[in-house]
């Protein structure tokens, strides 16, 4: 009998350690249990940080219409924001350094400083405006070309030839236009130096002229450099916006580069990993979806969260308290998205990802409780057999 209730007292030993087991394993409401990642909770109370902390370790922005709309002002500036629409009215054929130019001179009589007996023209060698801006022509001397039209010239060497030349008639035809041209390089398949048309060329005409993009257009950024400023905007914004489409100038860098950009969805989501941008602009919905959508059966949908290394005058403008915000200009941020709420989808359609975005979703709390669950009747089942098994040897 004595030895009995040992092995029962043995037994209950047993059963208490394998609950106290399963108990720290809960961690008291969670925190070791093996999980993908941090749990709802835990995302939002380690952005608090202790009080004596000055900076913390990231911003917790809850995603609402305000916020949205804040992001909106801040998007990457295109072509419009940055030069305008432009027109073709704004391009003059004007002549410029390294032009190089054919001149005929013609005359009224036979015996002329240009004419002979067989023919009333002469035709000069190609000449090149040099760096002053000016040319030479026989009879003439030097003369100021650069910043004149075509048409301007021919009427200022006609003038110089007056009391020389008999009754001239100048014709400049332009040889090699290097003033009114525009550099495309990068990611194209014919990079180079393109002259411009008269009726002036917008940016996918010139993009057009060099071949076009070597990668997809959704996967092509474009960056135009004019006078030191400096547009960039996704090749395929340019195609679907017309706006985007702007007119050219002379002396335009173009430059293609291929960046396919992506983003990260992790957690209770269908299908982790990593997604390229099927388009030129997606959100965080469009995101979510792309990765499956929430697992039913585990995802937190108060818990959808994306992080971002995001600019402090962002966060300004979306109404984060300063001494929230890190002081290299860029705070690790996450945008909260409380989808049960029915209102959330409205915000999320104007959520727009960036590149290298991260999603996570949480697992619910009662997917927590489940795997706590799970634990204690792994403990008991175990300690079920250990009983049974002292039973029968007794």
């Amino acid at each position: 009998m004595i030895r009995k209730k040992g092995r029962e007292r043995h037994i209950l030993s047993g059963i208490l350690g394998a609950a106290a087991a399963a108990f720290l394993l809960s961690g008291c409401g969670g925190a070791v249990l093996p999980g993908e990642g941090p749990s709802t909770a835990s995302v939002l109370e380690e952005a608090h940080g202790t009080d004596d902390e000055a900076r913390h370790e990231y911003a917790i922005v809850p995603l609402d219409e305000q916020v949205v709309r804040a992001l909106a002002g801040f998007e990457p500036q295109g072509m419009r924001k940055v030069f305008g629409a432009g027109s073709p009215r704004t391009f003059q054929n004007r002549l410029g350094v390294g032009d190089v130019l054919q001149i005929n001179i013609w005359e009224a009589a036979e015996n002329g400083l240009f004419s002979t007996q067989e023919k009333k023209r002469t035709e000069l060698p190609p000449v090149q405006i040099d760096r002053s801006g000016r040319i030479t022509i026989p009879f003439v001397g030097s003369v100021r070309a650069a910043g004149y039209s075509p048409l301007q010239l021919q009427k200022r060497i006609e003038r110089a030839l007056e009391g020389k030349a008999i009754s001239p008639q100048v014709m400049v035809t332009v040889v090699r236009n290097v003033a009114n041209s525009v550099v495309v390089n990068g990611d194209v398949r014919k990079p180079g130096r393109y002259q411009m048309s008269l009726k002036g060329d917008r940016l996918l005409d010139i993009i057009a002229a060099a071949g076009g993009a070597a990668a997809p257009a959704r996967e092509t950024m474009v960056t135009l450099i004019r006078h030191g400023r400096r547009g960039i905007q996704n090749l395929k914004r340019v195609i679907r916006d017309p706006s985007e489409n702007i007119y050219v100038r002379p002396g335009d860098q173009i430059y293609l580069s291929h960046n396919p950009q992506t983003f990260t969805a992790f957690g209770a989501v269908v299908k982790t990993g990593e997604y390229p941008f099927d388009s030129d602009r997606v959100n965080i919905l469009e995101a979510v979806a792309r990765a499956g959508g929430l697992l039913d059966n585990r995802a937190d949908s108060k818990g959808v969260f994306l992080f971002r290394l995001e600019s402090n005058r962002v966060l300004r403008a979306a109404g984060v308290a300063p001494e929230r915000l890190a002081s290299a200009g860029r705070t690790p941020t996450v945008y909260v998205l409380d989808m049960s709420r029915p209102k959330a989808f409205f915000v999320a359609q104007g959520m727009v990802m960036r590149d290298n975005d991260v999603i996570y979703v949480a697992n619910s709390v009662s997917t927590e409780l489940q795997k706590f669950l799970s634990l204690l009747n792994a403990g008991t089942a175990a300690v079920r057999g250990t009983y049974a098994a002292a039973t029968v040897s007794d």
